[in-house]
């Protein structure tokens, strides 16, 4: 009996208390890349079926979403409205990497009649002329009229956003597009209703010339089963550790 007290008194506890943190830690990682893992794959089904599905009319879209529906991704076709007030807003161009190489992409405004929203962003592409350049120059595009797009639901600010719109004469630049960028363009073209979307533009009539449109990726990376398998061998390798250190601290008793 004393024996087995002093065998229990004999385990190292700080060791212990920290494997085990250190344990739940890589478990849940690897756990976490399992649902990332789900998630993308139903991301992709969904993307892989854009490929033939005809798209809708923005409206019923939008009432679908705005009442809970998950509509992200869905194609849509949207004749813009002409602006029922003249704006001055600068030329929107986000920052992007295209190929490995500098590209901005050209940002606008449709304006919508008759729903819930005024107006709903829409990225248009990648202006040619500017690919490689550090920043874009000012250039006139003519307002959108029919587009066919993809919508995707703009997110929250995150921690790491970086800054907003910034104008520079008369081109704004985005390094980033969550929500406040969302609500600041939108205030400058004179929305009062914003959509929580905005659509990737897959073709416009007419179109813009110079703009090339790119509305989905070509290539999602899909690596989340090698990454939870790579946390749960690091759980396994730490047990493993563990055990033989434990091993031999009792050994050594």
């Amino acid at each position: 009996m004393i024996g087995k007290e002093a065998r229990t008194r004999a385990v190292p506890l700080g060791l212990t208390f920290a494997a085990a943190v250190a344990l739940a830690v890589l478990i849940g990682l690897g756990v976490w890349q399992l649902h990332r893992l789900r998630w993308k794959q139903g991301l992709l089904a969904k993307i892989a079926a854009l490929a033939h599905a005809p798209p809708q009319p923005i409206g019923p879209v939008l009432a679908r979403g705005r009442a809970g529906a998950d509509v992200d991704f869905t194609r849509v076709a949207v004749h813009c409205a002409t602006p029922t007030l003249p704006t001055r807003t600068p030329a929107v161009f986000r920052y992007s990497l295209r190929d490995g190489q500098i590209g901005w992409r050209l940002m606008g405004i449709c304006h919508l009649v008759g729903g819930a929203y005024d107006g709903l962003l829409i990225d248009r592409g990648l202006v040619d002329r500017f690919a490689g350049a550090m920043s874009p120059q000012p250039e006139t595009f003519p307002e959108p009229a029919a587009v066919i797009g993809v919508l995707t639901r703009v997110s929250a600010r995150g921690p790491f956003d970086g800054p907003a719109p910034q104008s520079h004469g008369p081109v704004t630049v985005l390094r980033v597009l969550n929500r406040n960028v969302v609500s600041d363009l939108a205030g400058r073209a004179g929305l009062r209703r914003p959509a929580p979307w905005f659509l990737a533009v897959e073709s416009e009539r007419p179109a813009p010339a110079g703009v090339r449109p790119a509305a989905l990726p070509t290539d999602i990376p899909n690596n989340h089963f090698v990454y939870a398998l790579t946390w749960f061998g690091l759980a396994a390798a730490l047990a493993c550790i563990y055990a033989a250190k434990l091993w031999q601290w009792l050994r050594d008793r």
